[in-house]
């Protein structure tokens, strides 16, 4: 799964598990069960399915690479000892048919490496009978072909891989679809008791919330528009104060260091900033851009989620 896919299914998980603990709440509202049962059968099989994609796939092209390189030594070992069989009996129609070196065989692709592989086997075969002094025999050949067999059986291994996982994200994306749109039911319902069971709603609506996980995960996420035209401007210069004092990150380790008191970014072409890691807290956001108002805002960041912080601008 991807990071947004890990937060939507712990969102999932976060919210069947609240309104199991107040089903008492719940009993009442229309077709609430029903859906609520819907989206616990959707998370199992997103469960099942994210196992399976995460199944390391790496595991079957190292197979494949390692048997590879195993039958590179083995081909090339052997049209040595050919090219001298058929330099010293002077047949120089098998000598142009073997005589390659390791490093040939190093850069053949996948498949034509088992068929080389192949036709110094078949050459071999062919004169085994007199190849014992150069250190090819029935057993050694036996080891060649069980090398060749082996390694061709892998060439298309990594593709089913790669099917299977091509698979996994499709069914995921469905069932993601699944799960929303029981979530989507839900919220319809939940909105029944707003006023009367404002305890329950509240709670309902804090575990409804995503909070973006895993590395590369975003603290703010912006776009700063033109307030008459909406459209995107670029190089707007937006700074971020955290009120109260000097900003504390923490690093993985446990030492903290202490980063400036204002972040500052710039938008991008189409108006968009983003910036990671931003600590919680409150801040006082200043928008500036050459031909602009000045714009203050204050907002909340939250330890764990990510914030959208979109602006429009007006022109002096």
């Amino acid at each position: 799964m991807t990071n947004e896919q890990e937060s939507r299914f712990s969102m999932y998980l976060a919210e069947t598990g609240f309104c199991d603990s107040n089903a008492t709440i719940t009993t009442t509202l229309p077709n609430f069960a029903t859906n609520v049962s819907s989206l616990k059968a959707t998370c199992t099989q997103i469960q099942v399915i994210g196992e399976q994609q995460k199944i390391d796939k790496k595991g079957i092209t190292q197979s494949k690479n390692q048997l590879r390189a195993q039958l590179v030594v083995l081909a090339a070992d052997n049209a040595r000892k050919l090219t001298a069989f058929a330099k010293f009996t002077n047949n120089q129609t098998l000598m142009a048919e073997v005589h390659y070196s390791e490093s040939d065989f190093k850069k053949f692709a996948d498949s034509a490496l088992k068929d080389y592989a192949q036709i110094i086997y078949d050459r071999a075969q062919t004169n085994v009978a007199g190849l014992t002094t150069y250190g090819i025999t029935a057993a050694t050949q036996t080891a060649f072909l069980s090398a060749i067999t082996t390694y061709n059986a892998t060439l298309a291994t990594p593709r089913i891989g790669t099917t299977v996982t091509s698979q996994a994200t499709k069914q995921l994306v469905t069932l993601f679809k699944a799960g929303d749109t029981a979530l989507a039911n839900m919220d319809a319902a939940v909105e029944i008791i707003r006023l009367s069971q404002p305890n329950f709603y509240n709670g309902y609506k804090a575990a409804r919330k995503i909070i973006q996980t895993g590395a590369g995960s975003l603290s703010v996420k912006g776009v700063i528009t033109d307030a008459s035209t909406g459209k995107p401007i670029k190089g707007v210069t937006v700074s971020f104060a955290l009120d109260g004092g000097t900003m504390m990150m923490a690093k993985a380790s446990t030492a903290t260091s202490t980063i400036p008191d204002t972040i500052t970014k710039k938008t991008a072409k189409k108006g968009g900033f983003n910036i990671k890691s931003l600590p919680a807290g409150t801040y006082q956001v200043t928008i500036k851009k050459a031909g602009y108002t000045d714009h203050v805002i204050t907002i909340n960041i939250n330890d764990g989620e990510m914030t959208d912080f979109n602006a429009g601008i007006s022109k002096t």
